[in-house]
């Protein structure tokens, strides 16, 4: 469906942050009818559609989740990485979302911006860019994850994740002896 943004040409950053408003007020009080559920699927594709990338990248920042869903597939690369910015990127869905992007720069960003629940960390095992998989070890200390970046095609992954995972023992292995002498 296309939209008519000529309305819109005098101040569209002004209309659409009254719209976006308009939309989380109605989804704060939504009954989940077939017509509202329509309505809000409408209002998210207008959204998402904007023909400036630069408008829908200010969007994406402070949006809905439900729009944010919509934002994370965008074509434009300035629009995704504003999607980082946005308080609901705590969300699983969006962060598998972002982690999945084509560009590594998003997953940079994401990874700066946020510890990645661990579905996303399962997504981020198959990318491509050792760097990336690197990126994780430093990031969560999860011992599953750990043991599957020991068994990385990288050998440098492979030798940091068993750093990583020799240094927990370290740590749980004094633990341990600290609980023992006051036992």
């Amino acid at each position: 469906m296309e939209y008519d943004y000529t309305a819109l040409a005098g101040d569209p950053d002004g209309y659409l942050n009254w719209a976006l408003s308009q939309v989380g007020a109605a989804l704060s009080l939504r009954t989940e009818s077939e017509a509202e559920t329509e309505w809000i699927h409408a209002a998210t594709r207008l959204a998402s559609s904007f023909p400036d990338p630069m408008v829908r990248s200010r969007l994406a920042a402070r949006c809905t989740l439900r729009q944010l869903l919509a934002f994370v597939h965008d074509d434009h690369l300035a629009v995704r990485l504003s999607c980082i910015d946005n308080p609901f990127i705590i969300d699983r869905d969006v962060q598998v979302a972002l982690c999945e992007d084509p560009d590594p720069t998003v997953v940079d960003a994401l990874l700066d911006s946020v510890e990645p629940c661990i579905e996303a960390c399962r997504v981020l095992l198959g990318r491509p860019e050792p760097k990336i998989r690197a990126r994780l070890i430093s990031h969560r200390r999860n011992r599953a994850l750990l043991t599957a970046l020991s068994h990385d095609e990288n050998p440098d992954i492979r030798d940091r994740a068993v750093q990583a995972i020799h240094a927990q023992d370290r740590l749980l292995s004094r633990a341990c002896g600290r609980i023992a002498q006051r036992g």
